[in-house]
This record gives structure tokens, sequence and C-alpha cells, in this order.
């Protein structure tokens, strides 16, 4: 039986040999998993039932680690009707991969002439074409690009397999179905399979099942994404589970890489695990922060760093971006600008190439070069790798997201995160897992963008912290208060910088008018601006007196600032002191008329400036901050009650909301700094008997 796949053996010899099944168990649950798994692995007691029909219509993709073990003659995704009939997407035959499909002898097969058992690889078994048999091989850095090609065989003469040539029979994965019955089982690991079917009208291919490892009330599983249902073993055994991965705990804006070039600074880059080769697609929006120089942003290079094994998606070489294909292509026709915002779109397939900036083209052409082309190594986001072996060429730049296609099918959609470890990186959406930087992490405090998305919830804060910082830079919290009539604030605040032109909350809409208005409408709760003001309509209000008399701000003060901003009732108090004891600076009250609605929320650190984003940082320290809202009857109610805290989510320093018992952040980068004398979050009730 160990030469079943073997031309050399007749039919009669492979129907004397016995199938033993296996028990079958509880199969298939729909619902989501408790978790996911890195990979679960099947040790030659376990496999599934796909339910997917084996015919000629169907492509698979298996990231996988096949055991030596069974390297001989084992089924990996597989059926087999009657004595010869095969269909057999995923099998492993005399050390070799294999994709058989046909009757008997007729039987054509697609084989691989590399070993590399016990390693990550991944196979595409694709017979969707209806005339070829094709194997797709992707494995180590160190097999070479030629034996990465594909291999293809014609099919068999009596053409197609369909489902009722198949008797109906579906595909067994980590088994073979022969007939109903389990047998040959593969032993191995599964990072993730998907299998599609292609539709006869439109050509287009349908994705049938797309499984990820996972856990399920303790038992590990497959998740079929595609359909919300969770396959259990249908063996004796369950898979041995492998270690859960980390999930995204909140979506921020970018991730940043350093750019470092030199060996005794550790780069960053991300690999995406996809190999690459000719057929790719992608688009990758980023900010580059250099344009000088020879910088890779999503790339790879294959054997021998020959120019025949380049494949560079985005890259920017000599001042223009530019691209490979084998060679180097470089139209000199878009120069990159340090601190401007790209996307860049490339679509690498056999027939032709077009790869555009910002939606100018760069370049349009057919391939000249072989008809299947691979640089055996996956592709580096941040940096180009070279021959698997190290990576060059990395970009200091900062990624807001990418995507990778193989033709139509999604292989990557990257968007930057931070994991419930801790760490930052950027969060697959297709695979379900977080990628890290292959060298040093991302810095939360310098190369981390804001918070955009929280995915985890986390605990209220049981105590407080004295105070937080801004940088005065890009801090700011973006307050979800609008910028209109009826608000006052209350604030206990420390400038740590006294600025010249600086904002503490605040937002400004230039497109609107007024009758007072000749610089657009600003609602300023408290700024400074050669002194302590307020600003309404289109005024700056002086705290005490103004211009050349107006006090100015002292660093190392702490300021207790009392503001109301309505409609001809706007008052305005500096008092400074410590430990609750508080001396008046002085105070201000107008009679300007409005209303006044910027239409804008306020931003705390700086102002929000047209809805453009922020502008006039201010660097500053808060120790407690309230505002109210006029309702209807002209009562003011609670609107925010922030405290410092510690931030369960960022590891830093946030706002707690008592109000709305919420955390509001950093809007500018991942997390505020801050600290002081932690203290309980509520003062303890005391009761005083006499």
């Amino acid at each position: 039986m160990k030469n079943r796949l073997a031309f050399s053996v007749s039919a009669a010899a492979l129907c004397a040999v016995a199938i033993a099944p296996l028990a079958v168990r509880a199969s298939t649950l729909a619902g989501a998993p408790d978790a996911y798994l890195d990979y679960v692995e099947a040790t030659g007691s376990q496999y599934i039932d796909t339910g997917v029909e084996a015919e000629t219509s169907l492509k698979a993709r298996f990231d996988c680690v096949l055991s030596s073990e069974t390297q001989n003659d084992s089924c990996f995704l597989d059926a087999k009707h009657g004595s010869n009939l095969r269909f057999m997407m995923i099998h492993s035959y005399n050390k070799k991969y294999y994709f058989a499909i046909g009757n008997g002898n007729d039987a054509k097969r697609a084989g691989s002439d590399v070993l590399p058992f016990d390693e990550r690889i991944e196979i595409v078994s694709d017979v969707t074409d209806g005339s070829a048999i094709q194997l797709y091989f992707y494995g180590t850095p160190q097999i070479s690009a030629a034996n990465q090609a594909k291999s293809a065989s014609s099919m068999p003469s009596t053409g197609a397999i369909t489902t009722s040539d198949m008797n109906g029979l579906t595909l067994y994965l980590f088994a073979g179905n022969f007939d109903g019955e389990a047998g040959y089982y593969g032993k191995g690991k599964l990072y993730e399979l998907k299998i599609f079917k292609k539709d006869a009208t439109t050509g287009g291919l349908t994705l049938l099942r797309h499984y990820l490892p996972c856990l399920k009330n303790g038992r590990a599983a497959l998740y079929d994404k595609a359909n919300g249902i969770l396959y259990f073993s249908d063996g004796s055994d369950d898979f041995v589970a492998g270690p859960e991965i980390v999930r995204p705990a909140a979506m921020v804006e970018w991730v940043e890489a350093s750019g470092a070039t030199s060996s005794s600074v550790a780069q960053q880059y991300v690999d995406t695990k996809v190999w690459g080769k000719l057929g790719l697609k992608s688009e990758v929006d980023v900010t580059l922060l250099e344009n000088s120089g020879d910088h890779a942003i999503l790339a790879s290079r294959g054997v021998g760093n020959s120019t025949d094994f380049r494949l560079y998606m985005a890259y920017h070489y000599s001042g223009y971006f530019c691209y490979g294909d084998g060679a180097l292509r470089q139209p000199k026709t878009v120069k990159p600008v340090s601190g401007t915002r790209y996307l860049i779109a490339s679509d690498l397939s056999a027939a032709a190439q077009s790869v555009t900036v910002n939606g100018t083209e760069l370049y349009q052409d057919t391939f000249t070069g072989a008809s299947y082309f691979a640089t055996s190594n996956t592709l580096a986001l941040l940096a180009n790798n070279h021959n698997g072996a190290y990576v060059k060429n990395p970009t200091h730049s900062r990624l807001w997201s990418a995507r990778i296609w193989d033709g139509d099918e999604l292989l990557r959609d990257f968007a930057p995160c931070v994991a419930t470890n801790g760490a930052a990186g950027l969060y697959d959406a297709v695979s379900e897992r977080v990628f890290f930087p292959e060298t040093t992490p991302f810095d939360l405090d310098t190369q981390v963008g804001a918070v955009t998305n929280v995915l985890v919830e986390v605990a209220a804060p049981k105590t407080r912290l004295e105070y937080v910082d801004s940088d005065g830079e890009a801090d700011y919290v973006d307050l979800g208060l609008a910028g209109k009539d009826g608000l006052e604030m209350d604030a206990v605040m420390e400038w740590l910088t006294v600025p010249s032109d600086g904002a503490f909350a605040g937002a400004r809409n230039n497109s609107q008018t007024n009758n007072r208005n000749t610089l657009g409408v600003r609602f300023f709760p408290y700024h400074h601006w050669s002194g302590h003001r307020l600003g309404y309509s289109a005024e700056l209000a002086g705290a005490y007196g103004d211009g050349d008399t107006a006090l100015v701000a002292e660093t190392g003060v702490k300021y207790k600032i009392s503001s109301r901003l309505d409609d001809g009732d706007q008052r305005f108090s500096v008092a400074s002191g410590d430990n609750g004891v508080w001396t008046a600076v002085g105070s201000n009250a107008t009679a300007y008329t409005g209303p006044v609605d910027t239409e804008l929320p306020l931003y705390l650190f700086a102002i929000n400036y047209n809805g453009e984003g922020p502008k006039y940082f201010g660097h500053a320290r808060v120790y407690s901050l309230k505002f109210r809202v006029k309702d209807a009857s002209g009562a003011y109610a609670a609107a925010r009650d922030l405290v410092p805290v510690r931030d369960p989510l960022t590891g830093g320093v946030a706002l707690w909301d008592k109000v709305s018992e919420t955390y509001w952040r950093n809007a500018g980068r991942y997390r505020l700094s801050g600290g002081g004398t932690e203290r309980p979050l509520e003062a303890p009730f005391v009761m005083v008997v006499r």
C-alpha cells in the first residue's frame, strides 16, 4: 500500500488493501471561537470531513507543516472512489508532494522535487482552469526559485472529474475519504486552509471554506470563517492545540518604522508571510519620512540577489518611485516627497504590470520574462527581504494600511493595532493574526498613532493619579463636546512651558461668519496668548487686562480656571495656589453677543482648527477637568468629570470620565504620560459620630 500512487501499482492490488476507519466523533458546531490558535496538529488519529465535494473546479491554499513521519504515502486533502478514481489535492508520496487526479494508471499527477517536511510551507493546488493540474509550492528561503515554480500536468484523457464521477464524495482533511471511510492519515500542523470553487458561468472563485485554528469549549478545532462553523475532529482524538495567539486590543492610526540602516541598530520590518511571485497585487498606504536613497516599502529579492529575482511591489530608489518584476524598473516620473502620504497600488500579474502612486500611473508594461517567476522569499513590509537571510533597505515611514492579493484572492489586509500583549503590530483581518516587527518592537510613545477603535473592553479604574501631561507637540484629546453656547469649564492645571500662543481647550472654525467675525469663530474655554484668555466669537478676552497689561502665566504654578461661554454671558476667572488654597489672579466678564457654534468638538491641549486637525498645542499638566452643558431649561448639567488614571489598555495614562464612565485617550499618539500621588478614585465616605 505504500506504493499506492506509483504508476506501476495495479488496481487489483490497491483494491485488496482494507482501510481501517477510526471512530467517528462529534463534528460541527455553529458559532464563534473562544480563542484563536497558532495551529492545530494532527498526530495520525484526527481528521475532518470538509463537506466540499470532489470535482475539477477546486483550488486549495494550505499553510502547514507536514510531518516527515508521513512523507511516503499520506492524505492531507483527498478523496478516492472505487478501486482507482483519485481526487487528491494534497498528498505526500515518495518524499514529494503530489496532486493526483484520474482513474487508475491514467491518473495525472503534479509533483514537487523538494523535500521540506517538518518545515512551514504553503501549497497551492489548483485545477480550476479545466485543462491542467497545477501545484504551487512555497517553502523555506533555502529552496531554489526553480523548485518553487509550479508543477503541472494535463487533465486525464477522460477529462474533468465531476461530483457524479466521485459519487458525491467529499474531501477529508488530514485523511483520505475512501468511499466514506477515512484512511492513510496525514500528520502535521495546520495554520490556515482555504478551499475555492470556480463558478462555471462567471469564471470567478467562490470561497467555500476558510479554516483557522481555534479553541472552543476547551477543545482544539478549526473555525470555518467563511460560514461561521466550527469543525472538531471526526477521528478518535481531538486535534492537538497549538499556542493561543494574541488578539488586537485597539486599532491605531499608524505605526512608524525607524528605517535604521546601521548594523548596530535593530531594523523594524514586518514579514508578511506572503511568498513573492508574479500574479500578486498590493495597495500600501504609507507616509514617507525620507525621500532619498534606496528604500523598500514592500519587497522581496531572491536567491543569489540576482536582479532576475527582484519582486518590488513598492520601492523608491535614487529619488524616484520604482518597482521590480524580475529586473528593477525605474520610470523617472514620480518623486517621493518626505512627509507626504502615498497610496501605492501595484499589479504584477504574469501578463501585464501596472503601478500607480496617488492615482498617477507610474508604469504599465507586459512582462517578458519566464512564464512563472518567484523570489523564493516572502515579501517584507517596510524593508526588503534579501534571500530570506537578512533584510536590507528599510524605510523610515508611517504605515496606515496594506493589502496583498493573489489574483482576486485577498491574502493580507493589514491595519495597525496594539495587541492584548501590549505590543504594537499589524492586524491581518484575513488570517486573524497580529504580525509584529521581526527585530525590535515599535515604541509605544513615539512610533504608534492614536487609538481609533477599542476592541477589548478594559475595566474601570479603582485609583486615580495626580496629573496627566501633554508633550506640547502632538498630544491632544478630543473631548467630544461641541464648541458652542452654553458651556462651563472648571480646570486645575499647570503650564509646563508657557506658550506665547498655546491652547488648553478649544475649537475654531474660520469658515463661519457672524456679527463679530473677522477671523472666523473662536470658542476657547481657556487659551494663553500673551496671558490668560478665553475666546468667544472672533474675540480673545483677557482674564486680567489686555495687551501689555495681560498677566502671563508662570511654569510650576497650579491654576484654577473657571469659564462660561454663552450668548451675552462670558465669565472667566483665574486663581493660583495649591492644597485647596487659592488666590485670585484675575477675572473678566464680558457680554459678547452670539450665538456661537463652531460645529466642531473641543480639543484638550490644542484647538480643533477648522476640523482639519489640532493646532496651537499647549505643553500643560491637568489635575482635574470638568465641563457642564446648559440644557433646554437653562440649567447646567455635568457633561465631563475627567481625572487622570492609569490606562490598562495602553499602559500609559488617560483621563477617566466619571460622568460617562469611559476612558478619554490621546488622539495624537498612543498614550499620554503623567503620574504623581496615586489615591482611590472616589474619596472614602467617613461618618462622624458625635
